[in-house]
């Protein structure tokens, strides 16, 4: 017995018996008076929800009727059998709507009134649910209906019962109105039997004669459906008087709304249940009283029980306190003692278990905040540690970042697992370079080496050990992988610090990347050009809004006649503070930073402008514009070609765009979509720089183009090389035979501008003819040239 009162476990549960005890006082004496008020909530609650319920469930019905008829009214198969008056079988299509909703009535009427078709279910017990055809089939519909109709949840009366009932239009392909088809709800017996189980009110609809007195014998003649088949004939006399003056009554609780008119007569729904049933509590109030007087004699011995168990409790409580505070300072050995209760020494030596566990969690903490937990090498965090001595001692130091390349593909192809698999032996690799002073992983598929205090000649040999180490063959089960590096490196130049060296690191490895090169070696030039290329993205969105950039047009000549016919727009960037920038290095950041759309809108613009410049001077030149992947991507673009052709005015023929084969293969379907709307409004479509691309013959044939230009590799030497003739000559036959016409650029000499027209190429440009210039230098070369379209036959 001492040793059960000196566990702690018995007192803390004596102490919550005593707790208790009090709680559940007060809580009764609460609950004594809180129920005299609850019981009036609960009489209004109980109305407002029923409330609630009859509207949500009356009001789905009729919206799950509206919805079901036009949905069965879209039906063609409906519509169908409904025009050829084939009576039987609408009537069988007509039932299978029906099924769908287990609607107990269908009506269909023909666009006269007449009633085609009418299916309703038996509702007594020997036939339920048997379909048979109604009795008005044939029939004029009682009521008008027009497409207004549509909207109205009617009420309607056949055989001595209410269906709530919900018509659409039928309409034919011409959206002419052929008729409406309708299904409906008996209002019964399941409907008040399912709202009473709901709200636990006795539920009923009746009929009502205008402003009439309700009495007792009125009201039975009168009662569609209630769901208490056991009322008293004195509640139905209180109920229908209560209806029908609208007044309240101390012994019931009644709601009733008016659901519309049929034939002549008001259809009522109530809601009703008597007070005593309503408020059928049990509650005692003489077994409150000894239940009080218990509690308030334990009160004091409570009191006292529960003083010494507190003091008994917070003492041991107190030095854990104490010792707690020691522990958290840091001093993990000590061995706690709390006293000599059996949960006490137990408490004390988890306490002393839990400093060993805090001591190796920290221990971990602290190695995997300085390392990798793939790998095991160390992390940025150790990088910095590791490297603040050399910074601060300015040795020699060089930073190493070596990137996996193809690790997404690994990834993709063998999932997640190898390509940890992967990474982890690529990090045993590099650790076993015993020249390396530190090996760390940065990300994914990124290491770092730190190399110290190393000659040029020896870190040179040692990079090349690395590559080798890092690409040579890594089996993984029967797949063999064949790794491949990019190294980006970066010598420390006092003064300077890691967070420098890295950033120099990573731009030799981006320009690595870029140039496709295994190896770069940070210089101020590649960085320069780095923030250069910073500088211009935040300039290029501004520049195009100022009108920085300007356009140059190079000529093409037309073969046949010897006469340039068309140019080619070249947009250039007049940068304020740098000069003329070449399209080569803003293009792809018009196209990295979503600026392309806009880009070429403006030049789009510029051109159709250039085009009436030019002919108001009396030169007719037809203009190419190059578009690119990121303006087919756009699927709003093909309109805009053509507003702006109708915004200025221009024949369509005036404008060719001219699309890389690159631009289609990087989303085919909507690229072909784009090109074939503007092809069918006449637009001429080039495919650009053809032979250096992606695409297939068989592509090529499905693109809607009229132009095939050959790239100037294959037209510059075309005089010196035997192949490059070939290559031509083939390609032009073949556009030829696709019925497609032909431009060749990289023209540099008379003697390829004369096999080319030998040849039956059609257009031409190049040096040879003109390098591209501004509008108004290529109006004055046309005056000068042999080649204008107003100078002499040559």
């Amino acid at each position: 017995m001492p040793a059960l009162f000196n566990r702690i476990q018995t007192r803390i549960f004596a102490w919550f018996v005593l707790l208790l005890l009090a709680v559940q006082t007060i809580s009764f004496a609460l609950t004594y008076y809180g129920n005299e008020l609850l019981e009036q909530q609960q009489l209004k609650n109980q109305l407002s929800i029923a409330k609630l319920v009859f509207k949500s469930e009356y009001n789905d019905r009729a919206y799950y009727l509206s919805a079901f008829a036009e949905t069965a009214a879209k039906d063609f198969g409906l519509k169908e059998v409904f025009i050829d008056k084939d009576s039987r079988s609408f009537l069988v299509a007509l039932n299978n709507h029906r099924k769908r909703i287990d609607a107990d009535l269908a009506i269909a009427v023909d666009k006269q009134g007449k009633i085609i078709g009418q299916l309703l279910t038996s509702l007594d017990d020997a036939n339920k649910g048997k379909v048979k055809v109604g009795p008005e089939q044939g029939q004029a519909f009682k009521q008008t209906l027009d497409f207004e109709f549509i909207t109205i949840n009617t009420l309607y009366a056949l055989q001595g019962n209410i269906y709530q009932l919900s018509f659409a239009p039928l309409t034919s392909g011409a959206g002419n109105l052929i008729g409406w088809v309708g299904f409906g709800f008996v209002i019964g017996d399941e409907l008040t039997n399912n709202l009473s189980e709901q709200t636990g009110l006795n539920t009923g609809f009746i009929l009502t004669e205008p402003n009439s007195q309700l009495d007792e014998p009125a009201f039975d003649a009168q009662l569609i459906s209630i769901s208490n088949h056991d009322i008293t004939e004195r509640d139905k006399k209180v109920i229908g008087q209560l209806i029908s003056s609208g007044q309240h009554h101390k012994d019931y609780i009644l709601w009733q709304s008016s659901l519309g008119q049929i034939d002549e007569q008001q259809l009522h729904a109530f809601m009703y249940i008597s007070q005593r049933d309503a408020l059928a509590l049990a509650a005692s109030h003489e077994q409150w009283f000894p239940q009080l007087v218990l509690i308030l004699i334990m009160l004091p011995v409570s009191l006292m029980v529960a003083y010494m168990i507190a003091r008994g409790v917070t003492k041991p409580i107190t030095l854990l306190i104490n010792q707690a505070r020691f522990i958290a300072k840091g001093n993990y050995n000590s061995k706690v003692e709390v006293g000599s209760s059996t949960e006490m020494l137990a408490l004390a030596e988890e306490f002393t278990v839990m400093q060993q566990a805090i001591l190796s969690r920290e221990n971990k903490i602290a190695f995997q905040a300085y390392h990798d937990p793939l790998t095991n090498l160390g992390n940025k965090n150790k990088l910095s540690q590791v490297t603040a001595d050399w910074f601060a001692n300015k040795s020699p130091l060089a930073i190493c970042l070596i990137n996996i390349r193809r690790m997404t593909e690994v990834n993709g192809t063998l999932g997640h697992l190898v390509g940890d698999k992967v990474i982890v032996e690529v990090g045993r690799r590099l650790s076993e370079f015993s020249e390396i002073d530190l090996v760390c992983r940065l990300s994914g598929d990124e290491f770092v080496l730190a190399i110290k205090e190393i000659q040029s000649s020896a870190f040179n040999q040692l990079i090349r050990k690395v590559q080798e180490a890092v690409e040579a063959e890594y089996r993984y089960q029967d797949i063999s992988l064949h790794l491949q590096v990019t190294i980006g490196v970066s010598f420390a130049h006092y003064p300077s610090d890691l967070q420098t060296v890295m950033r120099q690191a990573d731009t030799a490895l981006q320009h690595a990347k870029r140039n496709r090169i295994d190896l770069q070696t940070y210089s101020q030039q590649i960085d320069a050009n780095s923030l250069d290329r910073l500088q211009l993205v935040n300039e290029l969105k501004a520049a195009i809004e100022n009108n920085e950039l300007v356009l140059f047009y190079q000529p093409k000549l037309n073969l046949a006649i010897n006469k340039v016919t068309h140019v080619e727009a070249l947009v250039r960037w007049q940068h304020p503070v740098r000069g003329m920038i070449p399209p080569d290095t803003f293009i792809p950041i018009a196209e990295q930073m979503g600026q392309m759309n806009a880009l070429t809108h403006w030049v789009i613009h510029q051109a159709l402008s250039q085009y009436h410049l030019w002919l108001a001077e009396g030169i007719e030149l037809a203009i190419a514009v190059n578009i690119s992947a990121e303006n087919l991507k756009n699927q709003s673009f093909g309109e805009f070609v053509l507003s702006a052709i109708e915004q200025h005015q221009v024949p369509i023929e005036a404008l060719t765009l001219e699309i890389t084969e690159d631009a289609v293969v990087a989303d085919p379907e909507n690229a072909i979509k784009q090109l074939n709307q503007l092809k069918q409004h006449g637009l001429t479509l080039s495919i650009d720089d053809y032979g250096t691309g992606y695409s297939s013959l068989a592509q090529l044939k499905q693109l809607p183009v009229d132009e095939l230009k050959i790239d100037k590799s294959f037209v510059q030497n075309l005089m010196t090389s035997d192949d490059d003739k070939t290559i031509v000559s083939s390609t032009i036959q073949l556009a030829h035979n696709l019925g497609l016409k032909v431009v060749a650029e990289g023209i540099e000499d008379e003697g390829s501008l004369k096999w080319l027209a030998k040849h039956n190429c059609e257009l031409g440009q190049g040096f040879y003819l003109s390098k591209p210039v501004d509008a108004k230098m290529l109006a004055n070369w046309l005056v000068r040239s042999p080649y204008g379209q107003n100078s002499a036959e040559t």
